[in-house]
């Protein structure tokens, strides 16, 4: 599609004015909002419907950080591969071809010898005069179009006078690749290339037809882009069909479809049919002549020649005032509706489509307010929207299923919900779609369906099917006749079926119930996701690392805590395993403000009634704090911070009998002292804890541990069937047990394994209070 080169003053302005207008009109969540971009930098690229076919093609695509770069430039051997891949060969022929070259700079080994090769075969691209390719030479722009227009098989005569490239300039100009907007000497960024190789692949002249809009294909080639144009007659969102203006059937749009753009009546499109159906559709209509907006007044005829013709709207949160072409019509009946229309270049509305003033997302919060104040608020995809007062509920128990009347306290976070808006986004109706179900199935395996309820599902290729928590890869694994928990996407396809025991993890306790003993006996519960779970007496259950007893539950203990796993009884809602952690953070506080302290740079606030040290921003202690699901510290404690290993050295520097420096090492980390004192008594090999304050240094020492053999003979480590060891020494019949973490050190210092020690080694054993082994040191050998 050309443009035309120049405008006047008057269609200037009206231009800017219907560009300004367009900017104010993004409407979120459209009823006919489009795929979101596959690139992240291309919105606002004038080549950008280009790019999308291309990219789409396979031609030439994105990078695998999702960016496009269009302001990269291309070298001559990327082009290579873009320009034959354009005419329709594919990547396993040029790899046929890959290896030596006629250039003398280009290794058989490049990476682009198959397409450059191809390329050469197919006389599209040529080397320089001294024999050589300069494959990462960037290609200039009048390059790139000499490839296309011998592409084209289109007779060029040598230029007689000026530049070698201007009769191919004016070959491309007339086959309608270049229209003379760049300068043909400088080098051709990506979205340029993407430009003139959507034109190349759509121009009619090929020798042996095109590849967009002609049957037949270049030997040995395929047909890649076999794009189609129209302009929008009508577009059911419902059913996705898609009419075109002169076309007597429609085209479905499936839902696996790359659509870009708001489809409007009246925009122009591009689009590749697939199997009978849309794959790719771009709306080429420019993003400035499509306005979005909800209508808050019909036509009215008998208003002042002049007015007749205009309509108030909402658009941006702003009221606008549009004026329609003869015969566009808004009428009272369509005031609170959405539209998306066609602005033509006088600035009026030359087409206009209406839908329901609806939105659709899964429910991020719900929440209510009584009172004087009294509102009832949803939050869906960032946004929260208030009910009226007359608001209607209806429930769907799951996506086939009927609505029926509800409630808005049955309303959940995670549910999908369609929202219905009055003229001031109000919402006037709730529709709730639950996206998980808790039911009986049946089986089909010959159809590859789950039923329940009277409707039937299908289990699609990428459905995940869980029994007893294992992933199973064929549908008869299920048990017919069960209860499954069944749950969809918010297209009402069915993602996961499972049976057996459940499991879960990462998410954080509401509320907790006590255990009461009795005839029958209650089991203690957990609330999470507003759901309460019964915790059996023969769960296992562990709390910050501890094994506990179900029965010992109290009423709000597990408040706040996280779950790092459970698994729980499918459909039952009966824990068989949880295991959970206090939420805490450690750290020293470096800032004190009021009731908020700053931690490893993040502010938390203190909830109610919680207080902590006025000097918490400056003192040694490390403090734990203890936070709500609300991420408000509700506890909190500190102390000094300290360290425990075992001694590698001690090292305490003087000068002219004074003391300049002190450190000690412990566990191979070394820590430097405030008070030499503190490490005084420490000697090598003891086991110390040492005290720190927050910028490390030791402010105070303990040791334990003692030598209670020297320099006996090593006999050997015994492994016991439970996990312990031991160290003989002496003869077999001298051992003593070793601890978990029992370390190996040669009398420097250094570690040794314990295949390092020898029968020839004599050994010191550091016992500590218990009279196990902490380190065994090699003290001669």
């Amino acid at each position: 599609m050309k443009m035309n080169q120049s405008r006047s003053a008057k269609d200037l302005k009206k231009i800017v004015t219907t560009a300004m207008l367009a900017s104010m009109l993004l409407v979120p969540h459209s009823a006919f909002a489009a795929s979101a971009l596959p690139l992240s930098d291309i919105a606002k690229n004038a080549n950008k419907d280009a790019i999308l076919k291309l990219n789409y093609a396979g031609v030439l695509k994105g990078y695998t950080d999702g960016t496009f770069k269009p302001d990269k430039e291309v070298t001559r051997a990327e082009f290579a591969k873009i320009a034959v891949l354009a005419m329709g060969y594919t990547d396993e022929q040029a790899n046929l071809l890959k290896g030596k070259t006629a250039f003398k700079d280009l290794p058989a080994s490049h990476w682009a010898t198959g397409y450059i090769n191809l390329a050469v075969s197919q006389g599209i691209i040529k080397g320089y005069p001294d024999g050589t390719f300069k494959p990462d030479n960037q290609v200039k722009i009048a390059e790139a179009l000499t490839v296309y227009v011998q592409g084209l098989k289109i007779s060029v005569n040598p230029a007689s006078t000026g530049e070698w490239y201007y009769p191919y300039l004016l070959a491309a100009d007339k086959a309608g690749i270049y229209e003379a907007k760049e300068t043909p000497t400088i080098s051709a960024k990506r979205d340029i290339v993407a430009k003139y190789t959507d034109r190349f692949m759509e121009t009619p002249v090929y020798a042996n037809g095109a590849y967009y809009d002609k049957d037949g294909n270049a030997e040995g080639t395929v047909k890649k882009l076999p794009v189609e144009k129209g302009t929008v007659a009508s577009y059911d969102k419902a059913s996705k069909k898609l009419k075109l203006v002169g076309k007597s059937s429609e085209l479905a749009i499936p839902d696996s479809a790359q659509v870009y753009g708001n489809i409007v009546v009246g925009a122009q499109v591009e689009y590749i049919v697939k199997s009978g159906k849309v794959g790719f559709l771009t709306v080429s209509t420019a993003d400035a002549n499509i306005v979005e907006g909800v209508v808050k007044t019909g036509l009215n005829p008998t208003t002042a020649v002049g007015d007749e013709e205009k309509f108030k709207a909402i658009v941006g949160g702003k009221e606008v005032l549009l004026e329609v072409e003869n015969g566009v019509n808004v009428s009272r009946s369509q005031i609170g509706q959405k539209f998306v229309a066609v602005i033509d270049e006088d600035g009026k509305v030359s087409s206009i489509t209406f839908s329901q003033n609806t939105t659709t997302g899964v429910v991020e919060k719900v929440s209510s307010v009584s009172g004087s104040s009294a509102k009832k608020e949803i939050k869906i995809d960032g946004e929260t929207y208030t009910l009226t007062s007359a608001a209607s509920v209806k429930e769907k128990a799951h996506p086939q299923a009927k609505a029926a009347s509800s409630s808005f306290a049955d309303i959940e976070k995670g549910d999908l919900v369609e929202l219905t808006l009055d003229v001031d986004g109000k919402v006037t109706a709730v529709t709730v779609t639950k996206l998980s179900v808790t039911d009986s199935i049946r089986i089909d395996t010959d159809e590859n369906l789950i039923s329940f309820d009277g409707v039937e599902y299908e289990v699609l290729e990428d459905t995940e099917l869980y029994v007893d928590e294992d992933e199973v890869n064929e549908l008869d694994d299920l048990k017919d006749g069960q209860v499954a928990i069944l749950t969809f996407d918010e297209n009402g396809n069915l993602t996961k079926v499972e049976q057996g025991v459940g499991v879960a993890s990462n998410k954080l306790i509401e509320g907790t119930t006590a255990y009461q003993s009795g005839n029958p006996a209650k089991l203690a519960t957990i609330k999470v996701d507003g759901k309460s779970y019964q915790i059996l007496t023969t769960a296992k259950l562990t709390i910050d690392k501890q094994n506990v007893s179900p029965t010992s539950i109290g009423a709000n203990q597990l408040n706040d805590y996280k779950i790092i796993t459970w698994k729980y009884n499918v459909g039952t809602k009966d824990i068989v395993e949880l295991t959970l952690e206090k939420q805490t953070v450690v750290g020293y506080v470096t800032k004190k403000s009021g009731d908020k302290i700053t931690v490893n740079g993040k502010v938390y606030q203190l909830a109610s009634g919680v207080t902590i040290d006025s000097n918490a921003a400056s003192n040694d202690k490390e403090y734990t704090l203890t936070l709500n699901n609300a991420g408000k510290v509700k506890a909190v404690s500190g102390a000094p911070k300290t360290v425990s290993g075992v001694v590698d050295s001690v090292e305490v520097r003087k000068e002219d009998g004074k003391v300049v420096s002190a450190e000690v090492e412990l566990n191979g980390k070394k820590y430097d002292v405030t008070d030499e004192d503190a490490v005084a008594d420490l000697d090598q090999f003891e086991y110390a804890t040492l005290t720190l304050n927050r910028d490390g240094e030791v402010t105070g020492a303990t040791a334990k541990g003692k030598k209670a053999q020297s320099e006996v003979k090593f006999v050997g480590i015994e492994s016991r069937v439970n996990g312990d060891k031991y160290v003989f020494f002496t003869d077999v019949s001298s051992s003593l047990k070793l601890t978990e973490d029992a370390q190996i050190k040669y009398y420097d210092g250094s570690e040794l394994d314990e295949e390092d020690i020898k029968t020839t080694d004599k050994i010191d054993l550091w016992t500590n209070e218990n009279g196990q082994v902490y380190v065994i040191v090699v003290a001669e050998r």
